[in-house]
């Protein structure tokens, strides 16, 4: 099989882990060309009913691999896109955790000094109806 048959057989797992960690866009690469995958936050609803309309937690998530810090937000803050919220030190660099949405701040996902992964959750942040 080619690359792209051994992926295409894959996608249905690679959406499903995609989700699982809250990755919303991959992009692969090799010498016989390129793909890139772009998946929703819900599945999509089909043609029987129009969506569910929801309120859902944002998350925000890491941007670097380090140690995280907070900013000394409390849970139940209002927050505004944007916003610094905390900070990822990696090496000498301090990098900003911002706001994703505007909401109510959730509990920290991670306690402060706590080593945390490219991408994993620190906040949700609730946004209101």
């Amino acid at each position: 099989m080619t690359f792209l048959e051994d992926l295409l057989n894959e996608l249905p797992d690679l959406v499903s882990r995609m989700r699982h960690y809250d990755v919303r866009h991959v992009s692969l690469k090799n010498e016989m060309g390129a793909i890139a995958l772009t998946v929703t936050a819900t599945p999509c609803q089909t043609a029987h009913g129009a969506p569910a309309i929801t309120v859902e937690d944002i998350p925000v998530l890491s941007p670097e691999m380090g140690r995280f810090r907070q900013n000394g937000l409390s849970e139940g803050q209002t927050v505004w896109t944007g916003e610094i919220i905390g900070f990822v030190e990696t090496g000498v660099l301090r990098l900003p955790v911002t706001a994703t949405t505007n909401g109510i701040l959730g509990p920290a996902e991670i306690g402060d000094g706590s080593l945390v992964g490219y991408h994993d959750i620190l906040f949700r942040i609730h946004q209101g109806a």
